[in-house]
């Protein structure tokens, strides 16, 4: 399971929970209300005309992409600003402080004043349709600090260390579907609804409490740079536990596990395209190029210290390095976005056993980078046989670089003289 799924997961439930807080479940109704113009008792009513449907998911949804998008803009500008600020660890521990304190004011532990007041305006008229809606939602999201407030910082203080811009602005928007989804479930269902917030309404400190819980974790992982360590135990742990489950199973007496699946073929010498040579640099300031590895296999990984997945990576790129190096295996991690003395700063808490180059935008862009992390594995005649995006575990990397390993030199060879 790769760490960013994780991240997702979290913020997708983030959102629920924001939902399911006591200042905003209570009021569903009277918001749906208000932006479809259609009464809460008209809204509990069986005969609701093809009017009023299309006032309810029309302007919800509206509403709902209003909010959406301020989370959004915050997700995407937290994520591109913890490029820089959050490599520095002093940043990242006072972020995951203020995080856990949020989490603690939302357990009842803290009173934090200013978390308690609700700036948000609200008009007498109602909104005339979708658009007035949207824009509704736009300021409502802006004022809406009293409950989420401290969620949403926690999923904002997440995209921060995500991974730039694009992965912000990814977890962000799994925190608003999270947020989204029910209230327009509520506008198609009030009955059920009203059915539900009448049992359920006991519980709700209780969400509060689970709440301040899921901020002090999110502001732990953010604070110690850590946050694939829920990831890292999965896929540790995950496939033999899959495989004890499964071999328990009525009928089932075999002991095996579920095996890797296979790897796609990779491609073929006549269709591998050659390794761009790239003009990169040592930590030490010394010059070199990909095409300085021909005659290896080369794992070249495009990385960077505050992508979070790429951190979840490196103990198996190091562990392969060693294990395969005598094999004319090599590993390259490539970083185009950190300086020398950051990496170095960076291999203080992570040990990296493999080399590591600086390289710019047209290192990047001759690869065509746009996610991190992205890995090559290039043949020792330097042709790209494989491109993988994301992150991958040791054995699903192993299943592409042995079979290059074990090619004859004879073949090296002969594809060098065609």
């Amino acid at each position: 399971m790769e760490g960013s799924n994780i991240t997702i997961a979290i913020a997708f439930v983030a959102g629920i929970i924001s939902f399911l807080t006591p200042c905003v479940l209570p009021l569903v109704p009277g918001y749906i209300s208000m932006i479809s113009g259609v009464s809460v008792e008209n809204l509990k009513g069986e005969g609701r005309g093809a009017s009023t449907w299309r006032a309810v998911i029309f302007n919800s949804l509206a509403f709902n992409a209003g909010v959406s998008l301020i989370f959004i803009l915050l997700g995407a500008t937290a994520g591109w600003i913890g490029n820089v600020l959050f490599s520095t660890p002093w940043v990242r521990w006072v972020g995951g402080a203020v995080i856990i304190g949020f989490g603690l004011q939302m357990m009842g532990v803290l009173k934090i004043g200013a978390l308690y007041k609700d700036t948000r305006k609200f008009s007498e008229d109602k909104p005339s349709g979708p658009l007035s809606a949207a824009l509704l939602g736009v300021a409502f999201a802006a004022g809406w600090t009293p409950c989420i407030g401290p969620i949403l910082a926690g999923i904002i203080g997440l995209a921060a260390t995500s991974g730039g811009w694009k992965s912000g602005l990814i977890l962000s928007a799994f925190y608003a579907a999270g947020l989204a989804l029910p209230f327009l479930v509520v506008g198609l269902l009030m009955n059920a609804f009203l059915s539900f917030y009448a049992k359920f309404r006991r519980h709700l400190h209780k969400v509060e409490i689970a709440s301040g819980v899921l901020l002090i974790v999110i502001g732990v992982m953010v604070a110690s740079n850590n946050l694939t360590w829920v990831a890292s135990v999965i896929s540790r742990y995950g496939p033999d536990l899959e495989g004890r489950f499964k071999n328990s199973l009525p009928g089932d007496t075999g002991t095996k596990t579920p095996p890797v699946p296979p790897p796609a073929p990779p491609a073929s010498n006549a269709e591998a395209a050659p390794a761009p040579d790239v003009e990169l640099k040592t930590l030490d300031g010394k010059p070199t190029k990909v095409s300085d590895l021909r005659g290896q296999v080369v794992l070249l990984n495009f990385w960077a210290t505050w992508c979070v997945p790429c951190r979840s990576e490196i103990p198996s790129l190091s562990a392969m390095q060693r294990d395969l190096g005598g094999r004319g295996f090599k590993v390259l991690g490539v970083t185009t976005y950190d300086s020398a003395d950051l990496v170095r700063d960076y291999q203080k808490d992570i040990k990296q056993d493999y080399a590591v180059a600086l390289g710019d935008d047209s290192v990047a862009n001759k690869y065509a980078v746009g996610t991190l992390p992205t890995t090559f594995i290039i043949d020792r005649q330097g042709r790209v046989r494989h491109k993988i995006i994301g992150e991958r575990s040791r054995a699903q990397f192993e299943a592409l670089i042995t079979p290059l390993l074990e090619e004859p030199p004879a073949t090296a060879a002969a594809l060098k003289s065609e």
